[in-house]
């Protein structure tokens, strides 16, 4: 295949994966604002965060890191475009950070190596989680202008429930990558 050929394919390709994230922000978009699981961590964080979570692996492992990193970092600001991001917006290029890391660690540790999915997930994961868990209440604080009550929230917001939507991303798209290999071999 041309190198013309490849920057086509993966230009197609990742596209694919930022109108499925929109896509996953726009169910999530769907649901009802209320529905609250524990703290500030609702059904439609659940629900969105899980499908951008499953798009981001199902993407890094089929089309690659720089893929996944991408559509990473764009899916924080497509959220906030589409009303479901952070209510501060210093804290979108935070979020796109936190999904690119996401991707990146899963790439690098996974590779093509299928026996090593499950570790990587857990890892990339528990990376993101601890990355925005650490990062986001230190950039509310560092603003000084965003109210205690909303730093506490937010800061609940993009801790544990991350590492459990990522998990359970993983675990989707842990199903869905063997698939998408034997479709590609069949074609």
């Amino acid at each position: 295949m041309k190198k013309g050929d490849r920057t086509v394919q993966f230009i197609a390709r990742t596209a694919i994966g930022i109108a499925l994230v929109i896509l996953a922000q726009l169910i999530g978009k769907l649901l009802p604002a209320g529905a609250v699981i524990a703290g500030p961590f609702s059904v439609t964080q659940l629900v969105t965060g899980s499908l951008v979570n499953c798009v981001l692996f199902v993407f890094t492992a089929h089309v690659g890191i720089l893929s996944g990193v991408i559509i990473g970092f764009l899916s924080s600001i497509l959220a906030s475009l589409i009303g479901i991001g952070p209510a501060v917006l210093a804290v979108v290029p935070v979020v796109g950070c936190g999904n690119a890391i996401l991707a990146l660690v899963f790439g690098l540790v996974s590779g093509r190596r299928q026996e090593l999915r499950i570790p990587a997930v857990i890892l990339a994961a528990v990376v993101k989680c601890a990355f925005l868990w650490v990062c986001v209440p230190a950039v509310l604080k560092a603003l000084g202008t965003v109210a205690e009550k909303q730093v506490a929230a937010l800061s609940v917001m993009f801790s544990w429930p991350q590492g459990v939507t990522a998990l359970i991303g993983g675990v989707l798209a842990l199903i869905i990558i063997p698939r998408l290999g034997k479709v590609k071999k069949e074609s």
